[in-house]
């Protein structure tokens, strides 16, 4: 099944960073209008300061007469003032970002050419002019320093220029008015570049701060420990410029146990978003009411049928998004395996719904496939008359590992068009029944750390496929109660 999703799992319990985006616009050109736009920008930002501040005062007075609305007005203008700093934050932040990435040797090219200008002109003879240097330094700024700088290195060439003319009178005769008019307009029209360039490259940053938020809202990160559970997990993209698309995973800790979710929607890439916000949002909750993975299961088709509702009246059909198919509402599933891990330990219940088996390490019989019931996925519950197959439950010892993945894994394909063995892979490194498991010298036994089997995973599918063409996820829970 080709999907698109991005898992990245974490318990709402332990949030992982929270992107920050916010305008740089009014700081960036304040400092590009010099000290006169500063100056202006400070007296701008008093003002606002001082408006604030009266806001306030007024919300706590109406608070204090009892308006209902007040504490409402006050929160918001809390907020509004967060707003502010973090807008402000961002302009410092990304201000340099489109050029941070670029040796120093490179960002030095435009004083390195207006000075080899000077050092020739005056080291050769007078009859070789080097004064298409300075016109190659400006372009050069546009492209690799901020407008201050473009303007900056632009002045001082018409200067060195027009001060060459006056030394050097034989090289550089009266009508040297025609290329200071030209070195002139090219600083101006750098000037321009570079300032488009700025905010182009402020407008991608945020862009894609936006996009990781979103991200770490619908799949945030894995806690190391939740409960009697070890976990590690990996999220890789089909499009690496995208951070969201339709493989998607959640693990919470709820008043039944360590519940998780790894689940793969139809579509890939941002049209599939919808459906993973569907269920990511109504398994967190769904996880804490329902007592059974059966019902948690229930919640998440009607939260499905009623986005299929809303899509028919408008949603995707009305604007579609790019990577969204016609009828997506028609066609809005999911195949999912839900976890418990109940609180009296030694054991897992697993709920597969067309999803890929998972497989389990470090027992007895060493790596085999828990092979489920045929079950439809989510959102085809009604397609059939007969009642979905139930939960199963798996015995677990100390130590032991389950690993749980999207098609994205399975589906790599090598150079000769085969598919990535994982049970193969999976009972080379550790199927003797022991290779996922370490025994101390007390004699206890403890799994190999989840995350090292979610490298050695993510290293040798990368290996295996030439390319990978789908989004891929991999969650590892590991038995480790204590």
């Amino acid at each position: 099944m080709d999907t698109g999703g991005r898992g990245s799992g974490q318990d709402p319990e332990h949030p992982g960073p929270t992107g920050r985006n916010g305008g740089g616009g009014r700081e960036t050109g304040t400092e590009a209008g010099g000290e006169t736009g500063t100056e202006t920008g400070r007296g701008a930002g008093r003002s606002r300061s001082r408006s604030k501040a009266g806001a306030r005062d007024r919300a706590r007075a109406r608070e204090r007469d009892g308006d209902p609305d007040a504490g409402l007005l006050r929160s918001l203008g809390v907020l509004r003032d967060r707003a502010d700093r973090d807008s402000a934050f961002t302009a410092r932040l990304y201000r340099t970002r489109r050029i941070d990435w670029l040796p120093r040797w490179v960002k030095a090219l435009p004083p390195t050419l207006v000075v080899m200008a000077l050092v020739l002109e005056l080291a050769t003879p007078t009859r070789y002019s080097f004064a298409s240097f300075l016109t190659a330094a400006v372009v050069l700024a546009a492209l690799l320093t901020r407008p201050f700088a473009t303007v900056l290195t632009g002045v001082l060439s018409i200067a060195l220029l027009t001060g060459m003319h006056l030394g050097l009178s034989d090289v550089y005769p009266e009508n040297v008015v025609g290329p200071i008019i030209t070195l002139a307009l090219v600083t101006a029209f750098s000037t321009l570049l570079a300032m488009i360039l700025e905010r182009t490259t402020l407008r991608l940053v945020q862009v894609n701060a936006v996009a990781e938020a979103t991200q770490r809202a619908l799949l945030r990160p894995l806690p190391e420990r939740l409960g009697p559970v070890r976990l590690a997990g990996v999220y890789r993209a089909a499009d690496e410029a995208a951070l969201i698309g339709g493989d998607l995973y959640s693990v919470r800790s709820t008043p039944y146990g360590v519940r998780a979710l790894v689940g793969d929607v139809r579509g890939k890439g941002i049209g599939a978003t919808e459906g993973v916000a569907t269920i990511t949002s109504t398994f967190r909750e769904a996880a804490m009411t329902c007592s059974t993975l059966a019902e948690t299961a229930d919640r998440i088709e009607a939260a499905m049928a009623m986005d299929r509702t809303d899509m028919e009246v408008g949603g995707s059909q009305a604007v579609p998004v790019r990577g969204t198919p016609k009828g997506w509402s028609q066609e809005l599933f999911a195949t999912a395996v839900l976890l418990e891990f109940p609180l009296e330990g030694g054991l897992v219940r697993v709920l597969n719904r067309g999803h890929p088996p998972i497989f389990r390490l470090g027992g007895p019989d060493g790596v085999c496939r828990l092979n489920p019931e045929p079950a439809l996925p989510l959102g085809f519950g009604d397609l059939s008359a007969e009642e979905q197959p139930g939960e199963q439950c798996h015995v677990l010892a100390y130590g032991e590992t389950l690993v749980a993945y999207s098609d994205g894994v399975t589906e790599a394909r090598s150079r000769d068009g085969v598919f990535y063995p994982l049970g193969a892979r999976l009972a080379e490194r550790y199927g003797d029944g022991h290779g996922a498991s370490v025994i101390h010298e007390d004699g206890n036994r403890s799994g190999v750390e989840p995350a090292e089997i979610v490298s050695f995973i993510h290293r040798d599918v990368t290996r295996w496929a030439r390319t990978i063409n789908d989004d891929l996820v991999i969650l590892v829970l590991q038995h480790a109660p204590g």
